[in-house]
Protein backbone atom coordinates (compact mmCIF):
# COMPACT_ATOMS: atom_id res chain seq x y z
CA UNK A 1 0.00 0.00 0.00
CA UNK A 2 0.96 3.38 -0.71
CA UNK A 3 1.32 6.42 1.96
CA UNK A 4 -0.27 9.49 1.00
CA UNK A 5 -1.53 12.71 2.32
CA UNK A 6 -3.00 15.84 1.02
CA UNK A 7 -3.08 19.46 2.97
CA UNK A 8 -3.30 22.58 1.81
CA UNK A 9 -6.15 24.14 0.00
CA UNK A 10 -8.46 21.64 -1.11
CA UNK A 11 -9.74 23.60 -4.28
CA UNK A 12 -6.27 24.86 -4.78
CA UNK A 13 -4.17 23.98 -7.99
CA UNK A 14 -3.21 19.86 -7.66
CA UNK A 15 0.78 19.56 -6.95
CA UNK A 16 2.13 16.15 -6.05
CA UNK A 17 5.41 16.10 -4.83
CA UNK A 18 8.40 13.26 -5.67
CA UNK A 19 10.75 12.42 -3.42
CA UNK A 20 14.41 11.57 -3.88
CA UNK A 21 16.98 8.72 -2.95
CA UNK A 22 15.16 6.37 -4.26
CA UNK A 23 13.66 5.29 -1.35
CA UNK A 24 14.57 8.47 0.99
CA UNK A 25 10.89 8.93 1.73
CA UNK A 26 8.75 12.46 2.27
CA UNK A 27 9.02 14.18 5.73
CA UNK A 28 7.66 17.30 6.58
CA UNK A 29 9.68 19.73 4.65
CA UNK A 30 8.03 17.99 1.36
CA UNK A 31 4.99 19.74 1.48
CA UNK A 32 6.73 23.08 2.67
CA UNK A 33 7.61 23.40 -0.95
CA UNK A 34 4.52 24.49 -2.35
CA UNK A 35 2.28 27.64 -0.82
CA UNK A 36 -0.60 26.27 0.85
CA UNK A 37 -3.40 28.83 0.05
CA UNK A 38 -2.50 28.23 -3.59
CA UNK A 39 -1.91 24.28 -3.87
CA UNK A 40 -4.08 21.50 -3.05
CA UNK A 41 -0.71 19.19 -1.86
CA UNK A 42 -0.12 15.78 -2.20
CA UNK A 43 3.18 14.15 -0.97
CA UNK A 44 3.44 9.73 -1.60
CA UNK A 45 6.17 7.77 0.10
CA UNK A 46 7.25 5.57 -3.01
CA UNK A 47 7.44 1.66 -2.96
CA UNK A 48 9.18 0.13 -0.12
CA UNK A 49 10.38 3.61 1.54
CA UNK A 50 8.82 5.88 4.47
CA UNK A 51 5.35 4.86 5.71
CA UNK A 52 4.36 2.99 2.38
CA UNK A 53 4.20 -0.53 3.07
CA UNK A 54 6.20 -2.98 3.00
CA UNK A 55 8.82 -0.95 4.12
CA UNK A 56 11.92 -2.74 3.20
CA UNK A 57 13.22 -2.40 6.62
CA UNK A 58 10.51 -4.69 7.69
CA UNK A 59 10.14 -6.61 4.80
CA UNK A 60 13.25 -6.97 2.05
CA UNK A 61 11.86 -9.36 -0.61
CA UNK A 62 8.72 -8.20 -0.68
CA UNK A 63 9.60 -4.56 -0.69
CA UNK A 64 11.38 -5.47 -3.95
CA UNK A 65 8.90 -6.69 -5.73
CA UNK A 66 7.26 -4.63 -8.87
CA UNK A 67 9.72 -2.28 -7.46
CA UNK A 68 10.71 -0.36 -10.67
CA UNK A 69 10.51 3.24 -12.36
CA UNK A 70 7.35 2.25 -14.54
CA UNK A 71 5.40 0.84 -11.75
CA UNK A 72 6.45 4.37 -9.93
CA UNK A 73 4.99 6.20 -12.41
CA UNK A 74 1.82 4.07 -12.57
CA UNK A 75 1.14 4.84 -8.87
CA UNK A 76 1.15 8.24 -9.36
CA UNK A 77 -1.21 7.91 -11.83
CA UNK A 78 -3.72 5.71 -10.01
CA UNK A 79 -2.99 8.88 -6.89
CA UNK A 80 -4.42 10.75 -9.07
CA UNK A 81 -7.36 8.80 -10.67
CA UNK A 82 -8.18 8.22 -6.70
CA UNK A 83 -8.32 11.55 -6.26
CA UNK A 84 -10.26 12.72 -9.01
CA UNK A 85 -8.06 15.07 -10.40
CA UNK A 86 -8.33 15.57 -14.16
CA UNK A 87 -4.32 16.76 -14.27
CA UNK A 88 -1.58 17.53 -11.91
CA UNK A 89 -1.19 21.01 -11.86
CA UNK A 90 2.47 21.13 -10.92
CA UNK A 91 4.58 18.13 -10.55
CA UNK A 92 7.74 18.72 -8.27
CA UNK A 93 10.57 16.46 -7.73
CA UNK A 94 14.69 17.25 -6.93
CA UNK A 95 17.30 14.44 -7.38
CA UNK A 96 15.67 10.99 -7.76
CA UNK A 97 12.57 12.63 -8.28
CA UNK A 98 13.67 15.01 -11.16
CA UNK A 99 13.88 11.39 -12.58
CA UNK A 100 10.53 10.18 -11.45
CA UNK A 101 8.76 13.58 -12.38
CA UNK A 102 10.24 13.40 -16.03
CA UNK A 103 9.56 9.69 -15.96
CA UNK A 104 5.70 10.46 -15.46
CA UNK A 105 5.58 13.54 -17.45
CA UNK A 106 6.06 11.88 -20.65
CA UNK A 107 4.29 8.82 -19.90
CA UNK A 108 0.96 10.63 -18.81
CA UNK A 109 1.74 13.96 -20.99
CA UNK A 110 -1.87 15.12 -21.17
CA UNK A 111 -1.90 14.49 -17.31
CA UNK A 112 0.33 17.22 -15.62
CA UNK A 113 1.47 20.81 -16.84
CA UNK A 114 3.92 22.37 -15.29
CA UNK A 115 7.23 20.73 -13.91
CA UNK A 116 9.68 21.83 -11.07
CA UNK A 117 12.59 20.31 -11.31
CA UNK A 118 15.20 20.92 -8.59
CA UNK A 119 18.92 19.25 -9.24
CA UNK A 120 18.12 17.13 -12.62
CA UNK A 121 19.24 13.22 -12.64
CA UNK A 122 18.91 11.61 -15.98
CA UNK A 123 20.37 8.68 -14.91
CA UNK A 124 22.82 8.47 -17.62
CA UNK A 125 26.05 5.88 -17.29
CA UNK A 126 28.34 8.52 -16.79
CA UNK A 127 26.19 10.15 -13.97
CA UNK A 128 25.84 6.81 -11.80
CA UNK A 129 29.55 6.17 -12.52
CA UNK A 130 30.44 9.48 -11.30
CA UNK A 131 28.93 8.63 -7.99
CA UNK A 132 29.73 5.29 -7.54
CA UNK A 133 31.90 3.84 -9.55
CA UNK A 134 35.26 5.74 -10.79
CA UNK A 135 35.46 8.05 -7.82
CA UNK A 136 34.12 11.32 -9.73
CA UNK A 137 33.01 12.91 -5.94
CA UNK A 138 36.16 12.55 -4.82
CA UNK A 139 37.78 15.60 -6.20
CA UNK A 140 35.32 17.23 -3.95
CA UNK A 141 35.01 14.42 -0.74
CA UNK A 142 37.87 12.25 -1.05
CA UNK A 143 38.05 11.10 3.07
CA UNK A 144 33.93 9.77 2.05
CA UNK A 145 34.53 8.39 -1.47
CA UNK A 146 37.60 6.50 0.69
CA UNK A 147 35.02 5.84 3.15
CA UNK A 148 32.80 4.37 0.78
CA UNK A 149 35.49 2.16 -0.93
CA UNK A 150 37.06 1.18 2.68
CA UNK A 151 34.19 -0.22 4.04
CA UNK A 152 33.56 -2.99 0.88
CA UNK A 153 37.41 -3.68 1.54
CA UNK A 154 37.04 -4.58 5.00
CA UNK A 155 33.96 -7.25 4.06
CA UNK A 156 35.39 -8.28 1.34
CA UNK A 157 37.29 -12.09 0.35
CA UNK A 158 38.47 -10.47 -3.15
CA UNK A 159 38.67 -7.19 -3.62
CA UNK A 160 40.33 -7.25 -6.62
CA UNK A 161 37.16 -8.41 -8.19
CA UNK A 162 34.89 -6.32 -6.32
CA UNK A 163 36.71 -3.30 -6.82
CA UNK A 164 36.10 -3.68 -10.70
CA UNK A 165 32.13 -3.21 -9.80
CA UNK A 166 31.64 -1.31 -6.23
CA UNK A 167 27.47 -0.61 -6.93
CA UNK A 168 27.81 -4.46 -7.19
CA UNK A 169 29.63 -5.47 -3.75
CA UNK A 170 27.12 -3.33 -1.84
CA UNK A 171 24.40 -4.62 -3.61
CA UNK A 172 25.27 -8.67 -2.56
CA UNK A 173 26.31 -7.19 1.13
CA UNK A 174 22.56 -5.41 1.38
CA UNK A 175 21.14 -8.46 0.00
CA UNK A 176 23.01 -10.37 2.22
CA UNK A 177 21.59 -13.16 4.50
CA UNK A 178 23.75 -11.73 7.20
CA UNK A 179 21.73 -8.89 9.32
CA UNK A 180 24.44 -7.50 10.59
CA UNK A 181 26.74 -7.29 7.41
CA UNK A 182 23.36 -5.31 5.73
CA UNK A 183 22.52 -3.25 7.93
CA UNK A 184 26.42 -2.23 7.89
CA UNK A 185 26.33 -1.73 4.51
CA UNK A 186 23.30 0.59 4.45
CA UNK A 187 24.89 2.58 7.06
CA UNK A 188 28.28 2.94 5.25
CA UNK A 189 25.95 3.69 2.06
CA UNK A 190 24.09 6.14 3.36
CA UNK A 191 26.84 7.59 5.50
CA UNK A 192 28.67 8.75 1.93
CA UNK A 193 25.68 9.60 0.05
CA UNK A 194 24.96 11.90 2.67
CA UNK A 195 28.58 13.33 3.01
CA UNK A 196 28.77 14.91 -0.16
CA UNK A 197 25.01 16.14 -0.37
CA UNK A 198 25.78 19.40 0.86
CA UNK A 199 28.83 21.63 0.78
CA UNK A 200 29.48 20.39 4.50
CA UNK A 201 29.19 17.43 6.60
CA UNK A 202 25.58 17.67 8.04
CA UNK A 203 26.61 15.52 11.36
CA UNK A 204 22.70 15.52 12.73
CA UNK A 205 21.58 14.89 9.51
CA UNK A 206 23.47 11.38 8.92
CA UNK A 207 23.07 10.03 12.59
CA UNK A 208 19.25 10.80 12.25
CA UNK A 209 19.45 8.55 8.99
CA UNK A 210 22.17 5.97 10.66
CA UNK A 211 20.13 5.66 13.61
CA UNK A 212 16.41 5.57 12.14
CA UNK A 213 15.90 1.43 10.10
CA UNK A 214 12.82 2.59 8.27
CA UNK A 215 14.52 5.49 6.34
CA UNK A 216 18.30 3.82 6.59
CA UNK A 217 17.48 0.72 4.93
CA UNK A 218 15.08 1.81 2.35
CA UNK A 219 17.65 4.47 1.29
CA UNK A 220 20.56 2.43 0.52
CA UNK A 221 18.75 -0.86 -0.83
CA UNK A 222 16.35 1.27 -3.60
CA UNK A 223 18.81 3.76 -4.25
CA UNK A 224 21.36 0.52 -4.83
CA UNK A 225 18.41 -1.18 -6.93
CA UNK A 226 18.02 1.58 -8.98
CA UNK A 227 21.72 2.70 -9.94
CA UNK A 228 22.24 -1.02 -10.84
CA UNK A 229 19.17 -1.66 -12.95
CA UNK A 230 19.61 2.17 -14.63
CA UNK A 231 16.79 3.35 -13.08
CA UNK A 232 14.52 1.04 -15.33
CA UNK A 233 15.51 3.13 -18.00
CA UNK A 234 16.30 2.88 -21.62
CA UNK A 235 19.78 5.02 -21.66
CA UNK A 236 18.58 8.38 -22.79
CA UNK A 237 15.25 7.49 -22.94
CA UNK A 238 14.76 11.03 -20.33
CA UNK A 239 16.17 13.05 -23.12
CA UNK A 240 14.77 11.26 -26.12
CA UNK A 241 10.92 11.75 -24.57
CA UNK A 242 11.39 15.33 -24.24
CA UNK A 243 9.32 15.84 -27.19
CA UNK A 244 5.76 14.54 -26.24
CA UNK A 245 6.21 17.69 -22.86
CA UNK A 246 6.59 19.74 -25.99
CA UNK A 247 3.81 18.50 -28.01
CA UNK A 248 1.46 18.66 -24.95
CA UNK A 249 3.26 22.49 -24.01
CA UNK A 250 4.65 21.92 -20.17
CA UNK A 251 5.89 24.72 -18.55
CA UNK A 252 9.28 23.32 -17.30
CA UNK A 253 11.30 25.40 -14.57
CA UNK A 254 14.66 23.65 -13.87
CA UNK A 255 16.57 25.07 -10.42
CA UNK A 256 20.06 23.11 -10.46
CA UNK A 257 23.08 24.68 -8.17
CA UNK A 258 26.48 24.51 -9.59
CA UNK A 259 27.72 23.34 -6.46
CA UNK A 260 25.83 20.12 -6.50
CA UNK A 261 28.44 17.14 -5.71
CA UNK A 262 25.37 14.89 -6.51
CA UNK A 263 23.32 15.59 -9.66
CA UNK A 264 25.89 17.19 -12.18
CA UNK A 265 24.92 21.03 -13.80
CA UNK A 266 25.69 18.85 -16.62
CA UNK A 267 22.37 16.80 -16.73
CA UNK A 268 20.50 20.08 -16.42
CA UNK A 269 22.24 21.60 -19.32
CA UNK A 270 21.34 18.19 -21.42
CA UNK A 271 17.90 18.48 -20.20
CA UNK A 272 17.66 22.51 -21.08
CA UNK A 273 18.87 21.75 -24.38
CA UNK A 274 16.60 19.17 -25.16
CA UNK A 275 13.83 20.79 -24.09
CA UNK A 276 14.65 24.06 -27.06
Amino acid sequence: SIYYEQCGNPDGVPAVFLHGGPGAGCDARSRRFFDPEFYRIVILDQRGSGRSNPNAADDLDASLIGNTTPNLVQDIETLRLKLGLERWGCVLGGSWGSTLALAYSQSHPSRCSCIVLRGVFLFGPDEVDYLFSNGGTAGQNPSAWDAYLDFLKDTSDDWERESINPLGAYWNRLTSDDLQLRNAAASAFVGYELSISKTFIDGDLIARYLATPSLLIPFAVMEVHYMINGGFLRRGQLLDGVDSMKKHGHKVAIAHGRGDYVCQPKAAWRLTKALE
